[in-house]
């Protein structure tokens, strides 16, 4: 396909001039930032100071009750008060003793910050030599309260020292007893390191939340904003192919989504910095940016402007108005929060498959480079991987913007609030979609509810959650079932049942395989570990044929019916041109994934997934995916079963004398199954033998 790069800058001209006319877009993508950060920094951060202040310098109320009430208020509130260590505002003293006949309910009702019970024996303990004992009761939920324990614990820490020097003075010993070791601490990262450290973490996730928000406002003017005005068809006739109107389009948005990121980057740099550092406190070290770090953000900043504005441009094609485009920005926003709030993780190293996840690659790149802690290998994985999403989202938008019925959606349903929809073959790419978030959504806050015995939970789960809802929506829509989920059985797909069988039962030895090669050792979390325990000692204790009926065959009826029946229908429907068949599996079998929650099974998951689809799609039938699905999960149960059985050690346990040979025999069962899927279900006259489905 030719593009004629003049008529793209044409484009661009055009939409860059409409978006410098629109005033509302340039002050919130651009101007709206620059003027936030200094109210943020310089007005909200003071403001906590002050308010700290006051709290600390306020007086708290605490009751001090018990039988040696008295001699603990002497040695810790009074000495204080003497002392004058412990002053409030005006000299008062932070803590107040009050009487109070019920402190449980002076405390519940904030009429005490503080109880303080101290049991009997105090006085005669603190005199003998001993540890005086102070029970204290506070709110948790009240900014007084909380102020009041810290004075307690400041003021019974300096009461602790005074008694232990006049211990010590006794004793005949001096300070030097107490402390046999002496260890001193030198921080050897340079002050500005320690500064970027101290910033990196929220200013990744402030740079890119602020970079796709500020994609989405002129993505929306430059085609829901077109639609809306009436101008999209006088633009369509214009003597200009729709490719080149696309890259137009993105690349203006593009450029005001870069400006809007370096605007919002020079912004946050001053405001954390010396700024900041003046008027809060010179503790907070001032951040200094190198040369190098400035242009390996700008280097990053690039391809991560041109994924959110290509995302956010595909949003509005598939909008009808700048209103219903808008409220695309919410989903967008919680699809990415997540993965950019990796960075604010503990001790979470920047991995080659981390590298590779969008938006949590850009986050913890920025993180380490500002410390300077980035090598190049990475860099480029991250630059990579970053511009290949930037590269797919762009194609998305192109596909999406040669389609006319999703430039141009009238207006969808009856105007009824419910309304059962038109009949149709098989489901849209959004019913499947739907379909999915909506099963885990019911698994996920339905899991308190489901029984405990394994058994149960699993035929509650697969046919409550899954089975019945994927149903319902098929009925409800209208859809073929024969069509939706390729119930039929032709004469090659039942050849292809025993094969699959067999490639089914040597996929688990595979992928523990395949798990421990990317996880290491450390193959499960303990979510994972404890729940295979849990799960493994209830399968114990059911029959062998209960175990591969429950856990085996009821789980691929129900995943298979609705991964490859309705979502990968609804994919399928939903892509068009070369290659449609192949995406549709690769996004039903991320879903298949994503389903199983735990990461660590994702990789093996996706995987297996997409067997399941070739060979749905190969055969024509669902059949054969749910003979290999029910395999799969037959031989993961009977080796929970028999854990210790010779088989099982031998496929599961890597320190076993046989497990090589096992996963070399389990690689080979599972590679001659699938061959023979292909083989058998090779069409006359066809040269890759192949049905390649609809």
């Amino acid at each position: 396909m030719r593009i004629d790069l003049r008529t793209v800058m044409l484009v661009l001209r055009k939409e860059l001039s409409e978006s410098l006319r629109d005033k509302r877009t340039l002050f919130v993508a651009l101007i709206l930032p620059v003027l936030v950060y200094p109210l943020v920094f310089l007005g909200f951060g003071p403001l906590i100071g002050r308010q700290q202040q006051k709290l600390d310098q306020s007086q708290q109320l605490v009751a001090v009750t018990g039988a040696d009430a008295d001699a603990a208020a002497r040695a810790i509130l009074d000495a204080d008060a003497e002392a004058g260590t412990a002053d409030g505002d005006g000299g008062r003293p932070a803590l107040l003793r009050v009487t109070s006949r019920d402190p449980a309910a002076d405390l519940a009702s904030r009429k005490l910050a503080l109880w303080a019970e101290v049991p009997e024996g105090f006085d005669e303990a603190m005199a003998a030599g001993g540890t005086g004992k102070v029970v204290l009761r506070f709110d948790g939920s009240d900014d007084r309260s909380r102020a009041a324990l810290r004075k307690w614990m400041e003021a019974s820490g300096r009461a602790s020292q005074r008694e232990v020097a006049r211990r010590m003075r006794e004793a005949g010993r001096d300070d030097a007893w107490l402390r046999p070791i002496d260890v001193a601490q030198t921080d050897v990262a340079p002050p500005d390191r320690s500064a970027a450290w101290f910033y990196g973490r929220i200013l990744a996730l402030l740079l890119v939340l602020m970079t796709l928000t500020s994609s989405f406002y002129p993505a929306v003017d430059a085609v829901a904003g077109e639609k809306e005005r009436g101008t999209m068809e006088t633009l369509l006739v214009a003597p200009c192919g729709r490719t080149e109107l696309v890259l137009g389009k993105f690349l203006a948005v593009m450029t005001v989504t870069l400006a809007a990121a370096l605007l919002n980057l020079g912004s946050l740099a001053f405001s954390t910095g010396s700024g900041l550092a003046t008027m809060t406190s010179a503790q907070i070290p001032p951040l200094r940016v190198t040369a190098g770090v400035l242009l390996g953000v700008l280097a990053l900043l690039v391809p991560m402007a041109a994924l959110f504005s290509a995302i956010a441009l595909a949003l509005s094609t598939l909008a009808r108005s700048i209103k219903e485009a808008q409220h695309y920005l919410s989903p967008l926003v919680m699809l990415v929060m997540p993965l950019a709030m990796v960075v604010l993780l503990p001790n979470l190293e920047l991995t080659p498959t981390l590298a590779a996840v969008p938006v949590a690659n850009c986050v913890l790149f920025f993180r380490d480079l500002l410390v300077e802690r980035i090598d190049a290998g990475t860099a480029a994985l991250v630059l990579g991987s970053t511009i290949a999403m930037a590269a797919l989202a762009i194609w998305g938008c192109v596909i999406l913007f040669l389609r006319e019925e999703t430039l141009f959606r009238g207006p969808e349903g009856s105007g009824k609030l419910v309304a059962r929809p038109a009949p149709r073959a098989t489901p849209t790419a959004a019913g499947a979609v739907f379909l999915f978030a909506a099963s885990l959504a019911a698994l996920w806050y339905a899991q308190g509810a489901f029984p405990a015995s394994l058994a149960a939970n699993v035929a509650v789960t697969q046919l409550c959650v899954i089975l019945v809802p994927c149903a319902l929506l098929a009925w409800w829509a209208r859809h073929s079932v024969a069509e939706t989920f390729r119930t039929a059985l032709p004469g090659r797909a039942a050849a292809a049942l025993l094969p699959a069988v067999v490639a089914g039962a040597a996929i688990p030895v595979v992928n523990m395989s395949l798990q421990r090669a990317l996880f290491g050792e450390s193959l499960q979390s303990e979510a994972l570990r404890g729940l295979s325990e849990a799960m493994q000692r209830q399968v114990q204790d059911l029959p062998a044929v209960v175990a591969v009926l429950v856990i085996g065959v009821l789980p691929a009826l129900c995943e298979e019916a609705l991964f490859r029946g309705y979502v990968l229908s609804g994919f399928r429907s939903g892509f068009a041109g070369r290659g449609a068949a192949l995406r549709a599996v690769a996004a039903a079998s991320a879903c298949f994934a994503l389903f199983h929650i735990l990461p660590e099974r994702w990789p093996a998951t996706f995987l297996v997934g997409l067997v399941l689809g070739w060979v749905v799609f190969r055969t024509g039938s669902i059949w054969p995916a749910v003979a290999m699905h029910a395999a799969n999960n037959a031989v993961g149960a009977l080796a929970m079963r028999s854990p210790g059985a010779d088989w099982a050690l031998a496929c599961f346990e890597p320190k076993h004398a046989s497990h090589g040979t096992a996963v070399i025999v389990a690689a080979g069962m599972a590679a001659a199954g699938v061959a023979a899927v292909f083989l058998l279900t090779r069409r006359p006259g066809a040269p890759d033998g192949g049905s390649r489905g609809t």
